[in-house]
């Protein structure tokens, strides 16, 4: 029996999401740079949705966010609402782009990580009601969108192999 192309693709990308997260739970505070280091769930929620489909988007985005809610130990949700919406939108914009350029990919993690980060710093502020912005986003949010963008390019690139792997399996399956 031969395996089914879209369950090496789910298998795959779980296997991803625990890797990712076992690495950035542990690995990361080690190559910390000046305190920042790269938030490599974001990275893959933004790579699975510019070279996949809404839904594949929007549900990497879900599992990646819950994994961090899982990991960060604050509210269940917060995290996977987010990562929702933002692989969705991604997975929207991504018919608009030719998805399998690196810059692309580059720019398109540059940008969201500067959306994302944007609001989790201001849902987690606006309640405590100090919501400084030129601080946050001058030495944390923007060295955290350039980190990840450097990053982007090995994951997007290990996503773009499992994509062109699941296709070449879904042709061969076709041809019996």
């Amino acid at each position: 029996m031969r395996a089914k192309p879209v369950r090496v693709k789910i298998i795959s990308y779980a296997a991803l999401i625990f890797i990712i997260a076992l690495i950035q739970s542990t690995v990361l505070e080690s190559i910390s740079i000046f305190n920042i280091k790269p938030n490599l769930l974001l990275i893959f929620i933004i790579s699975v949705a510019l070279l996949g489909s809404n839904i594949e988007g929007a549900v990497t985005g879900f599992l990646c966010g819950l994994t961090q809610d899982m990991l960060s130990g604050r509210v269940i949700g917060f995290y996977a609402l987010l990562g929702l919406y933002l692989g969705l939108g991604i997975a929207l914009i991504n018919k608009r782009l030719y998805k399998e350029n690196v810059l692309v990919a580059i720019f398109t993690t540059f940008v969201s990580s500067i959306i994302y980060e944007f609001a989790v710093y201001f849902f987690v502020n606006v309640f405590k009601g100090s919501l400084e912005l030129i601080f946050p986003f001058r030495y944390i949010i923007l060295p955290e969108a350039v980190y990840n963008s450097a990053v982007s390019i090995v994951i997007f690139l290990i996503v773009l192999k499992i994509n062109h792997w699941s296709e070449e399996l879904e042709r061969l399956s076709r041809r019996y």
